[in-house]
């Protein structure tokens, strides 16, 4: 029962951080490598305001995704004023991500290599869920306002939002704040789950999972990511009993999904009535085709 616990504290908590990037990859159409840094930067702002200026924890939480989002506009402001996008944008997050790791490597006040110990474990499945549907209903509501339409405008096609009055640098400065803040919240449960934080923690490995839950849940989708990203983690876990042969499991189903739902697991779908009904409709119509084949087959 408790190894099921922590597999849905950590599938939330990587729930929270896959909704922040879908954000800014699959609304805005920016693709980073490096949004685990902003986790990083989150857990340890976050650990330093309850620890060394006794703040409250659900405040301190909220603060390490604020200095989060704040950091954000070190990359942000240089990349988008240069009109970075695609690979280029891609790369420079990347790099920032490992001057942000290297920079709490060499930090001794925060521990260095070896990390923050000490950190109090306060995180549990009833805070996680909490921030979890907090943060998903302010997400569909920011994807579904003005706001979030220009962000879509920009990603289908830059030059024509910039023509239709679109303020393209803002846009994309606030998508890539508001996906930092998310990640920044995550981070900091993070830690105060695992009672440590060590720089490790947050490699390029960690990027590049939010972004597979990006992919393979549906761009334009919050439902689609939010599954994927819990998901692409519950899945390996339960195929520990496996050992060695899991891994060649899990690649198999990255191969299956990229060749029959190239679209995502759910395509465009919306966190809607709507957009639920029209899942419900495939998944019935799956299995109708499947009937219907199995009749044809037997006559």
């Amino acid at each position: 029962m408790d190894y099921l616990i922590t597999v849905g504290i950590l599938g939330g908590i990587n729930i929270i951080s896959a909704m922040g990037l879908a954000i800014l990859t699959g609304y805005t159409g920016l693709f980073s490598l490096g949004h685990a840094a902003f986790m990083a930067v989150g857990g340890y702002s976050s650990a330093l305001f309850f620890m060394k200026l006794n703040v409250p924890f659900v405040l301190a939480v909220v603060l390490g995704g604020l200095v989060a989002g704040l950091v954000s506009l070190f990359i942000g402001v240089p990349t988008f004023r240069s009109q970075l996008t695609g690979d280029y944008f891609a790369i420079a997050t990347y790099g920032f991500a490992e001057a942000i790791r290297l920079i709490l490597n060499k930090w001794k006040y925060v521990g260095g290599a070896e990390g923050m110990p000490g950190i109090p474990k306060l995180t549990n499945v009833w805070i996680v869920l909490f921030f979890t549907i907090l943060l998903a209903y302010l997400a569909n509501n920011f994807t579904r306002s003005q706001h979030g339409r220009n962000c879509v405008a920009i990603k289908q096609d830059e030059v024509a939002a910039q023509m239709m009055g679109v303020n393209v640098f803002k846009t994309k400065l606030m998508s890539l704040f508001i996906s930092a803040v998310y990640c920044g919240i995550a981070g900091a449960l993070l830690g105060f789950y695992f009672s440590y934080l060590i720089p490790a923690l947050f490699g390029s490995a960690r990027s590049s999972d939010m972004l597979a839950s990006i992919v393979f849940g549906g761009m334009e989708s919050l439902i689609g990511p939010i599954i994927t990203s819990f998901l692409l983690f519950a899945f390996p876990q339960l195929l520990y009993v496996l050992d060695k042969y899991r891994l060649i499991v899990y690649g198999l189903l990255f191969v299956v999904m990229m060749i029959f739902r190239p679209q995502g697991l759910l395509g465009y779908r919306q966190m809607s009535k709507e957009g639920f009904r029209k899942t419900v409709a495939d998944i019935r119509g799956i299995f109708r085709k499947k009937g219907v084949t199995d009749g044809k087959g037997g006559q």
